[in-house]
């Protein structure tokens, strides 16, 4: 008999669409974007701050007036401040407007996740009419999918898998230490130079004298700090 499956703390992200979203219409119809910072739930309502970004004012506004048409959002105000430019994220266009949201629990993904114990892993992204979720849970991969399964069919959603993995890795040993790391930057260069014009060949392809000169040092500081690179790389005698 198999053994039962443990649970396990696991990062994934989700591509999600799903109908009547007033984020994915507005980022579809206007072309402008959306990152949302998690929601918060009180009964049937759900509260978020979002950010709308887009290529200007009118372009943001445009957005936040697609918000205001959708028949799930109870409340939508543009918070203090007034729009960012240039936006907050390189990428997300050049204006951004900070929005706090009220809306049906019952039809929002935010609510969705949080009510099966998921958690937003940052910001999650509306752009072309899709949602971009990067979430953690801690469940076994079996009741994760089924989880998955239910909330596709609560919100009558489409929901892709794009990445799954353990969120917790062992802890890596610190490196170990190279002598070369403890050359000053002349050391390291006297040295490196050397060996790629042929001062360490036998019979030697270069002199001292040259290396300094192409270095523009003396050569006797070519030297010392040849001289010192090598006497730390060999290590102290035994």
């Amino acid at each position: 008999m198999a053994e039962p499956e443990s649970r396990e703390l696991l990062e994934v992200t989700l591509n999600v669409w799903h109908p009547d979203c007033w984020g994915i219409i507005s980022t579809d119809r206007v072309g402008s974007g959306l990152l949302g910072h998690g929601a918060s739930l009180d009964g049937t309502s759900g509260f978020e701050r979002c950010t709308i970004h887009g290529d200007s004012l009118d372009h943001v506004q445009q957005a936040i007036d697609v918000a205001r048409e959708s028949q799930f959002i109870k409340t939508i105000e543009q918070l203090p401040g007034g729009p960012a430019t240039p936006a907050p994220r390189a990428g997300i266009g050049q204006t951004a407007q900070d929005v706090f949201i009220e809306y049906d629990a019952t039809e929002g993904m935010g609510s969705a996740f949080l009510s099966e114990g998921f958690v937003l892993d940052g910001t999650y992204r509306i752009d072309d009419g899709m949602e971009t979720w990067e979430l953690l849970v801690y469940a076994t991969r079996e009741s994760f999918g089924r989880t998955l399964d239910t909330i596709q069919q609560d919100r009558d959603a489409d929901i892709s898998l794009t990445r799954i993995s353990p969120a917790t890795t062992p802890p890596q040993p610190p490196p170990t230490p190279r002598p070369q790391d403890d050359l000053t930057a002349r050391q390291r260069e006297a040295l490196q130079v050397a060996r790629q014009q042929g001062y360490y060949e036998w019979p030697r392809e270069v002199s001292a004298t040259e290396l300094a000169t192409d270095l523009g040092v003396s050569k006797a500081a070519f030297l010392e700090h040849l001289r010192k690179a090598e006497a730390t790389l060999l290590g102290p005698d035994r």
